[in-house]
């Protein structure tokens, strides 16, 4: 390789990684806790971004007609009302703190989402508890 060709391989691989570090700080700067989309909202109209929080229980209500998930999401400082367009999440009936990720944006005062993931702790637990033989068996 001559000296031509290594320069421009390694101005190629400077660009491509500056655009890497642009392209990722860009992404997690539109990541939100909902006490701060909340404050942030009017700000925020238009924008899509990313809102982490917990499913406030009892609040969900699926419309089977309409692919339409409503549903309340908190950080235990402020609640934000979530409309989510798409397939029905599993949600356990039985969980009380489910964690949700929503992506969207603000219409009015109802957040509007496009993708959700959730996480709930309680089905990542054991169903029995692991057996332990006393220390003083035989």
């Amino acid at each position: 390789m001559n000296k031509k060709n290594r320069l421009i391989l390694g101005v190629s691989i400077i660009v491509v990684l500056l655009g890497y570090i642009a392209l990722t700080t860009v992404q997690a700067s539109n990541k939100y806790e909902v006490s701060q989309a909340v404050a942030a909202k009017e700000n925020l109209a238009g924008k899509v971004i990313v809102v982490n929080g917990s499913m406030v229980p009892g609040s969900d209500k699926w419309d089977s007609l309409n692919r339409t998930l409503t549903f309340k999401m908190t950080d235990g400082i402020a609640t934000l009302d979530v409309v989510y367009k798409g397939e029905k999440p599993d949600l356990p009936p039985e969980a009380t703190d489910i964690q949700a990720v929503v992506t969207g944006q603000f219409n009015n005062n109802v957040f509007e989402a496009f993708r959700m993931l959730t996480k709930c702790p309680s089905k990542y637990e054991s169903q029995s508890p692991i057996y332990t033989p006393p220390a003083n068996a035989t």
